[in-house]
Formats: structure tokens, sequence, C-alpha cells
């Protein structure tokens, strides 16, 4: 169902996350799209079509105490992603990262951008060492008759 288009917004650098504040993540492109780019509200999407969002936080997993809640919100609707874990529960399963898929039809007329955004309860401050969102143009099979 892919198109092959696909590019990847993610954090160059580990990114410090208060406790008990959501925070947005700030993501650089790693290549240019027609379709999709990162401005300051977040991943736009400039082109309508059917996208997967892949989401990946990683966490750091030395700190088990609490809760690591990660979400791509989209302004004035649900979000696409969202998953609150027990740290412990995350380290445990996949050394601390959390791995969320998703689609939907997104472009300038309906959902136009995503952010994403994260929160910890640890009672510290806690590193995300590496956050992205891969975003895949989707062929729409009902196009293709």
């Amino acid at each position: 169902m892919a198109t092959d288009d696909e590019i990847r917004f993610s954090t160059i650098r580990p990114v410090a996350i208060a406790d008990r504040q959501l925070t947005p993540i700030e993501l650089e492109s790693s290549g240019g799209s027609p379709h999709v780019r990162v401005a300051k509200e977040g991943v736009v999407f400039d082109t309508d079509g059917w996208y997967e969002v892949l989401l990946r936080v990683d966490w750091d997993s030395t700190i088990t105490a609490g809760t690591r809640f990660s979400h791509t919100k989209v302004p004035g609707q649900e979000p696409l992603h969202s998953e609150a874990i027990n740290a412990l529960v995350l380290a445990q399963l996949s050394q601390g990262r959390q791995l969320l898929r998703g689609n939907s039809l997104f472009g300038p007329d309906r959902t136009a951008s995503l952010v994403l955004e994260v929160w910890q309860d640890s009672g510290q401050p806690l590193a995300v060492r590496y956050a992205e969102l891969v975003i895949r143009e989707l062929r729409v099979p009902w196009l293709d008759e």
C-alpha cells in the first residue's frame, strides 16, 4: 500500500523532560518532501493523502519509577497515537522504547498537523534519548480503479 514516499522527523540530541510536565518534542527533517514538512506548529501536511505515522520514543530505561506517556497531538482533535505505560514494564519489554503506529487522512483542509508530546512522573527530570515520527504516504486503493 505504500508509495515509497517516506520522511523521518527526529530529535538530533537527547531531550530533558521535566517531571509531570507535558512537553512537545522539537523534531527536524531528514530530507525534503513535497507533501510533509516540519514547522513551528509541528509536522505539517501540505498535500491531501492517506499517511501512516510511526511514533518512536526512546526513554532513559535506567530509571524505572513512574509512568511514561507519548502521543501525537492533533490540534482541535483527538490524538492519532496515545500510550501511557509503567516505566518498569516498558524497560523490561522494550528497553524503554515506545513504538506506536497509526494512519489517517491528512491534508490542509483536514488533519493538517501533528505534534509529538511526552510526559513522565518519575519524580525527577528524565531524558528522552531519541524520538521520531516517520511519515509514509500510502496508496489510496479506491483511486486504483
